[in-house]
């Protein structure tokens, strides 16, 4: 994996963490203010609702994140896509086991923030 590849790896995951571990400060650190996303429990959402939401997430979920794959998308862009599985509940349903997720990161003036996000829930038998 190139050094761009792992930086951008490690900051999908440090967001991961932080959705998971439900820590909005560091959510906001990491989400640009105005981003957005099609999330598979939430639908449509804006990062500060999913930022004022993450509560209803279930404090014992987890996920793991592989085949993560990142692209140039220009300057100070990058886009990333991955398979994340997750365990738990948000509000009470279980999440989607497993969601093919794409997000991209943009360099500005607070550093690399996530400016958009999209899940697609894996077909299920």
């Amino acid at each position: 994996m190139s050094t761009e590849q792992s930086r951008f790896s490690e900051l999908e995951r440090r967001i991961l963490t932080a959705i998971f571990r439900r820590d909005k400060a560091a959510m906001a650190e990491l989400m640009h203010p105005d981003g957005y996303g099609f999330d598979a429990t939430m639908g449509l959402v804006s990062q500060r609702s999913l930022i004022e939401g993450i509560d209803a997430l279930a404090p014992d979920a987890r996920y793991v994140a592989d085949d993560i794959r990142v692209v140039d998308a220009g300057p100070q862009v990058a886009a990333l896509s991955y398979r994340l599985r997750q365990w738990g509940e948000f509000d009470g349903a279980p999440l989607p086991s497993v969601v093919y997720c794409s997000s991209v990161w943009r360099h500005g003036s607070l550093g690399w923030q996530a400016v958009f996000h999209h899940e697609t829930p894996a077909r299920t038998a």
